[in-house]
């Protein structure tokens, strides 16, 4: 079996639509969001060196004096319950410093890990995938062009950090020549700036390359959940439903507004007509309202079916094609009518009220 090593530099071309909220929000259920380790690695380096660099000395210190305790104890040992107590005192400090440095960097190295991930917890990602121990799917992984890029950058990271690793005991080559005339004491002060200056420059470097994989990562994570345009309407259908179940439910609300409408017709005080292309039907009661309110309102067909109604239960029609218009555009059904159309239609009322 051929194995072919996956150099595709972008994603599939198809896939030209930024994800949506929804296909990011399933990606992070199922753990997949954008991290970087090498910046969390980088970034625990560093806090552990930095705790070494404070509490190095007292650690040196400590251990000494145990040490120092130790080397001084007689052979064969033999140890009473009195001196176990004052080992355990001496002892006591180097142990709390081991436990500060181990806790303090598992605890960055969490806590940065929580801050990429945005304190992501998936259940998800713990159910058993065989995918995972699939050797097909591993041999892929293995050839594909995320492990080139994997390997490229561990390649180059341990060539700048050898070089600079080079570059610091060279400049100290000198110091270590004279070494064997130094005075203990110099001797580990040497020892302690050398390894120090050595593990801040590489502590630096691992953070310059943490940054620039973070970037990375994110912009891989991005071109990795981009969707098609088929997919983005299928979410959309999905999401919103069927255009055509949709459009078919608008239909059945405007049926039902439309029915709900008509009922109100023959409660009606007066309908006023274009006469042919609008209908708006009114209704006042001076007890329950302040002014005359709009209970139905048509066009075209639908004006025909108000005049209709109207005719079949006695509600006067009457003729004004301006103010049917005008009422038609800017008056919702149940609505009162605005105070500009008070006194026509107070004229319309009357004429109505007269003719009964």
């Amino acid at each position: 079996m051929k194995l072919k090593i996956d150099l595709q530099l972008f994603a599939d071309p198809d896939r030209t639509e930024r994800a949506t909220p929804r296909r990011r929000r399933r990606a992070r259920e199922e753990g997949n969001v954008p991290q970087s380790r090498d910046l969390n690695s980088a970034i625990t380096f560093m806090s552990a060196v930095t705790m070494l660099f404070i509490f190095g000395m007292g650690f040196v210190s400590g251990l000494k004096s145990v040490m120092t305790e130790l080397l001084g104890l007689p052979f064969p040992l033999v140890l009473h319950p009195q001196d176990l107590r004052s080992y355990e005192y001496v002892m006591r400090d180097p142990a709390v410093l081991v436990i500060t440095l181990v806790m303090g960097t598992a605890l960055v190295g969490l806590l940065v890990g929580l801050i990429q991930t945005k304190f992501l917890f998936a259940p998800k990602v713990l159910k058993l995938d065989f995918n995972r121990v699939n050797p097909v799917q591993g041999l892929k992984r293995l050839f594909s062009l995320r492990s080139v890029v994997e390997l490229l950058k561990s390649l180059l990271k341990v060539t700048v950090i050898g070089y600079v690793a080079y570059t610091v005991m060279r400049k100290a080559w000198n110091s270590f020549q004279l070494m064997p005339s130094m005075e203990r004491g110099e001797s580990i002060m040497l020892l302690k700036n050398l390894g120090f200056e050595l593990a801040f420059k590489i502590g630096i470097l691992l953070l310059i390359f943490g940054v620039f994989d973070y970037f990375y990562q994110r912009w891989e994570y991005e071109r990795n959940i981009r969707m098609t345009k088929q997919e983005v309407k299928e979410e959309y259908k999905e999401v919103e439903g069927h255009p055509e179940i949709k459009r078919r439910q608008r239909q059945r609300m405007v049926a039902l507004m439309r029915q709900r409408m008509m009922q109100e017709v023959p409660k009606a005080d007066v309908v006023i007509t274009n006469p042919i292309h609008y209908a708006v039907a009114l209704r006042y009661d001076p007890d329950a309202m302040g002014a005359p309110v709009v209970v139905a309102k048509g066009k075209d067909q639908v004006a025909e079916r108000i005049k209709e109604i109207a005719e079949e239960h006695g509600v006067p029609i009457v003729r004004n094609p301006e103010l049917a218009r005008a009422l038609y555009y800017t008056v919702e059904i149940g609505e009162e009518i605005p105070e500009k159309f008070y006194r026509v239609v107070a004229e319309v009322l009357a004429h109505v009220y007269t003719m009964g």
